[in-house]
């Protein structure tokens, strides 16, 4: 599984900058429910918070990864913000700085195969230091699309008719909701093996 078939250059948000883990989430999933993945913003947004109150979804290595399994989400998507300055998660000691916000939207009728996949995937890729370096790095979400496995005239035309659609209108602030789950990071020097451990960990609630 290519991280491209999971998300699109309107769903990528670079430079990005949020007051609070909350507002994040609330921007990510707007993002979300304008790209037609949602059948209630409201409904999958709860799920994302009540996951949040459940346990810390801040991975490590200056990475979140919140995530809602809801009825309201129509096809497995991932919306994610490369922040500009680094912003306070709750992780497993405490909070962290993360760097990088991952918001997986599943379907509650994939909860268990489909979440996995994508959890599995994503992290697994996470854990290379390289490619954290090179997507933040990246200066269009074209760029982006690349590094996440779509072909170079795929990710430069997605994002050209992104460019052409989106911005429409200011993202309103939403409601407070359900899911995510993660673990703790505290240096980016952090071991990998901690990272790992803490995808384990994290995959392990995700099932629940």
């Amino acid at each position: 599984m290519k991280l491209a078939q999971l998300t699109s250059p309107d769903l990528i948000m670079l430079d990005a900058v949020f007051d609070d883990r909350i507002t994040a989430i609330e921007t990510l999933t707007d993002k979300i429910d304008q790209a037609g993945k949602l059948t209630d913003r409201q409904i999958f947004l709860d799920a994302v918070l009540k996951r949040e109150e459940e346990g810390p979804t801040a991975l490590g290595e200056y990475l979140a990864v919140p995530h809602g399994k809801s009825e309201a989400v129509t096809e497995p998507v991932f919306a994610c913000a490369f922040v500009k300055d680094e912003l306070q998660w709750q992780g497993l000691d405490g909070d962290e700085p993360v760097n990088m916000i991952f918001l997986l939207a599943i379907p509650l009728a994939e909860a268990g195969s489909t979440h996995m996949q994508v959890l599995t995937t994503l992290t697994s890729s996470l854990v290379d230091d390289d490619f954290r370096d090179q997507l933040l790095a990246a200066r269009t979400q074209a760029e982006v699309m690349a590094l996440f496995g779509a072909d170079e005239k795929e990710a430069e035309t997605d994002a050209e008719d992104a460019s052409n659609t989106a911005d429409a209108e200011p993202i309103a602030a939403a409601a407070m909701q359900e899911q995510p789950q993660d673990e703790p990071h505290n240096s980016k020097a952090y071991p990998l093996v901690l990272l790992v451990g803490c995808a384990i960990v994290f995959l392990l609630f995700a099932m629940m």
